[in-house]
């Protein structure tokens, strides 16, 4: 009997995902510049934490936009018109970041999408103001993690040129 409640609560401890306890980022928007004619936009942007060491592994991490008011950044939830950038540090001593993102637009719930770019892209710009997005990452033992809400101006986007 004192095995059998070993196992379930080994079982049950090994299910739920430990509070990772880092400090929620604050982001702050710079700058964003179009990749050439490729349909990456690099958004830049500073942190007051450390992005990219927060965990020692990671199952992936990046920067979600959500081109909608669906400000629901869980890994398990598809936002419709959403775009997603890996992130990279500029340099080492200081915490300013640069993320490629690629805007898409989820078709049909079947996983398959459709790039978003230059004249698809700008009626989801012009409709708002900003775009929010955050810093998320995966890891293998902890719950996700998220920073707060960072917002882009759609203004910033749009005259970075459309990609064709």
């Amino acid at each position: 009997m004192r095995v059998l409640s070993l196992l379930v609560l080994i079982l049950i401890t090994a299910a739920c995902s430990l509070n990772h306890g880092r400090p929620v980022a604050n982001l702050e928007y710079t700058k964003t510049e179009r990749l050439r004619s490729t349909g990456i936009y690099q958004v830049y942007f500073s942190s007051d934490v450390e992005l990219l060491g927060l965990f020692k592994s990671s199952i992936g991490q990046g920067l979600v936009c959500s081109l909608t008011d669906d400000l629901d950044f869980s890994q398990s939830h598809q936002i419709k018109q959403s775009g997603f950038g890996f992130v990279e540090r500029l340099s080492a001593d200081s915490l300013l970041y640069r993320a490629d993102v690629i805007f898409d637009e989820s078709v049909d719930g079947k996983g398959e999408e459709r790039r978003l770019k230059g004249e698809t892209l700008a009626p989801f710009l012009s409709a708002r103001d900003t775009i929010s997005c955050v810093f998320r990452v995966h890891s293998t033992t902890y719950k996700t993690y998220f920073s707060k809400i960072m917002h882009i101006p759609s203004a910033d986007l749009l005259k970075s040129g459309p990609a064709q």
